[in-house]
C-alpha cells in the first residue's frame, strides 16, 4: 500500500452520469477486486477520500471507472488532463480464480462493473452478465465484447439493451444451464448480491461478493464500514471487500 501521485491523461463520460478516468500513476501491482482511496481535493468539504475499484493497470497506468453519486464525485468528473490526485493503494483483498475446472459467471451491476470486468478481462472465459435499469446506464459495453473468451449477457429492466429483467434472472439460468461447477463473481447491489447467493447456494456453486460499503479511512481504522457475518463483524475496507457470498448475514445491517 503506497500514496502516490497520479496525474490525469483523460476523463470522459461513458454511460449515464459514468466516467472512465485514465491516470498517469506509479501504483504497485494490484489484483482484481482491490480499490484505492482517492483524494479528490484538500477542500475542508471534500477532505475524506473517496474509494473507487481499480478497473485497470498497466505500467505505469491506471483506470478506474465511477459514477456520480455526491460532492466528491462530481468534482472528480471536473478534472481535465494534466490535474493531480493522490491515490492510496492497492487496498483490500481480492477474488480468487476458477478452482478445479469450474467456470466462471460473472455478474455486475450499478456501479458494481470494475471489479468484476478486471476479474473477466483475466480470466479470459466463462460469461458476464450486465445488469442496468436502461441502454445508457450501462458502460463500456463494446470493451466488454471484445474480451476474448468470455460471453456478454446485458439485461436492462426496460428492455432496451438485451434481455428484460435483472441481472439474476440471467445468473440463474446460466447456473441452471451449466455442465459442471461454477464459480460466481458479483459485484452491485446489496439485494443483486443476496439474490446471487441464493442461486448459488441452490446450485451448489461457490460465489464471491465484492461489496460497496461507505468507508470514510479506508484500511481498518474507522469501522466505518463494518458488516455482520457468519465470524462476526468485519471491516470491508481491511477484511475485504470480497467475500465469500455464503458468510454475509444477509438480513442485518
Amino acid at each position: 500500500m503506497n500514496d502516490v501521485l497520479a496525474v490525469v491523461k483523460g476523463n470522459r463520460a461513458v454511460a449515464r452520469d459514468t466516467f472512465l478516468m485514465d491516470l498517469d500513476c506509479a501504483l504497485e501491482p494490484s489484483l482484481p477486486g482491490q480499490f484505492l482511496m482517492v483524494k479528490v481535493s484538500s477542500s475542508c468539504e471534500l477532505f475524506l477520500r473517496r474509494p473507487l475499484a481499480i478497473l485497470g493497470q498497466g505500467e505505469g497506468t491506471l483506470e478506474i471507472l465511477y459514477k456520480l453519486k455526491g460532492e466528491g464525485t462530481l468534482e472528480l468528473s471536473r478534472k481535465k488532463p494534466g490535474d493531480v490526485l493522490w491515490v492510496l493503494g492497492p487496498l483490500g483483498n481480492c477474488f480468487s480464480p476458477p478452482q478445479n475446472g469450474e467456470s466462471a459467471l460473472f455478474v455486475a451491476g450499478g456501479t458494481g462493473l470494475p471489479p468484476v470486468l478486471a476479474l473477466a478481462s483475466r480470466v479470459g472465459s466463462g460469461a458476464l452478465v450486465i445488469g442496468a435499469r436502461s441502454k445508457g446506464d450501462i458502460p463500456l459495453l463494446d470493451r466488454m465484447n471484445s474480451l476474448k473468451g468470455v460471453a456478454v449477457y446485458p439485461v436492462t429492466e426496460d428492455g432496451s439493451l438485451g434481455r428484460r429483467g435483472m441481472a439474476t434472472d440471467v445468473l440463474g439460468e446460466l447456473l441452471a444451464g451449466a455442465a459442471g461447477p461454477c464459480a460466481v463473481y458479483a459485484c452491485g447491489p446489496r439485494g443483486m448480491l443476496e439474490k446471487a447467493c441464493e442461486l448459488s447456494g441452490v446450485a451448489a456453486a461457490r460465489c464471491e461478493v465484492s461489496l460497496e460499503e461507505y468507508m470514510a479511512c479506508g484500511f481498518g481504522v474507522c469501522s466505518a464500514c463494518t458488516v455482520k457475518t457468519s465470524a462476526g463483524p468485519r471491516r470491508v475496507c481491511s477484511n475485504g471487500p470480497v467475500f465469500d457470498a455464503a458468510t454475509i448475514a444477509w438480513g442485518a445491517r
